[in-house]
């Protein structure tokens, strides 16, 4: 992570009618950096990447933004908040999983000083629907094998802890930025694979195809007892000119570093298509099964957030602060081993 993404994102950078000449410059120096530093050898790199810069850094700050005020993950929150009870299956596991969480572990033993009252960051987690048979109560009577949907949620993550809540957005917006790269470096590199895969095939089709033409394996066949069919020189040429077409289509080696800019560009100018907030909304009962709210059943609505991308990834998201007294205490194993050993 470049030191200049410190400043990036931050609250006095955006001017009115647009954002900052400096900071644009910066973030296309991140974005050649953070795919390619030879696209640097492009005199027209800052030209072509300028617009698209601007509409990623502008859609980045939207994005974190706009999401809610943090809100209490702890305890006392569990029982107040129908969204964290939705997300933990009980205090304990809520318990568990700030305990487990290598992110916070690593904040902590990072800081130089006392821990701080409170850390901010970005609660995440996958969910899952799945139809399934259950009881459902009916007046006095119970009805069983009654189709249901329920809702699980799994694989939390706590991400960009920090010691005050506008730091911790910063971060997540240097983290949606550098995640806009990812996607165009893994566009370049596929690029690239799948130029060198058909070079390779086209030599060797080039070689077939010449030693075919060689032996005159035309011949050599008509007068064969073997029952092997007659090579389709024809077929051949046709797969070989179709190699060279998609050659064509990606641009030659030479031309290679222009491709990826246009590539790298192509992504930062689709922000909301890559990368993108949407709603969540559901209704669950206490046990995680989705309820019509026309059955008076007693359910939660649930307004959540979800963070998705073009290559299928999608996440429940919910800014939240921990209180450090609400943090389980780290296995002290020297204590352990003492009280072990006698």
């Amino acid at each position: 992570m470049l030191n200049f993404l410190s400043s990036l994102f931050a609250p006095d950078t955006g001017k009115p009618g647009g954002l900052d000449k400096s900071l644009i410059e910066r973030a296309t120096e991140r974005a050649v950096e953070g795919t390619d530093p030879r696209l640097r050898a492009l005199g027209n790199y800052r030209k072509q990447l300028r617009e698209p810069v601007e509409l990623a850094v502008s859609h980045v700050i939207e994005l974190i933004d706009g999401l809610p005020e943090a809100v209490p993950l702890s305890r006392q929150g569990y029982s107040s908040d129908p969204r964290l009870r939705a997300f933990f299956a009980s205090n304990n596991h809520l318990q568990e999983i700030l305990g487990g969480s290598r992110v916070i572990s690593e904040f902590l033993q990072g800081l130089p000083g006392l821990p701080p009252h409170e850390i901010f960051g970005l609660l995440t987690m996958e969910w899952k629907e799945r139809n399934t048979l259950g009881m459902e109560q009916e007046g006095d009577r119970v009805r069983k094998d009654v189709p249901q949907i329920t809702v699980s949620f799994f694989n939390h993550r706590f991400a960009c802890p920090a010691e005050k809540e506008d730091e911790s957005r910063l971060e997540l917006k240097k983290r949606a930025f550098d995640y806009l790269l990812k996607l165009a470096l893994e566009k370049i590199t596929s690029t690239r694979s799948k130029r060198q895969e058909l070079q390779r095939e086209q030599q060797l089709l080039d070689r077939k195809l010449d030693a075919m033409k060689a032996g005159d394996w035309g011949l050599e066949t008509m007068f064969s007892h073997g029952d092997e069919p007659a090579p389709d020189m024809g077929g051949l040429t046709a797969k070989i000119d179709a190699v060279e077409s998609e050659l064509l289509e990606l641009g030659d080696a030479s031309g290679g570093l222009e491709r990826s800019l246009e590539q790298l560009a192509d992504v930062l100018a689709q922000p909301a298509h890559w990368l993108y907030r949407d709603a969540v909304k559901m209704r669950l009962n206490h046990m995680g099964v989705k309820t019509d709210e026309s059955s008076g059943r007693p359910a939660n609505d649930l307004q959540l957030i979800g963070l998705f991308s073009a290559s299928g990834e999608r996440r429940i998201a919910l800014p939240v602060r921990i209180l450090r007294s609400e943090l389980p205490e780290r296995p002290d194993f020297f204590k352990q081993a003492s009280r072990y050993l006698g």
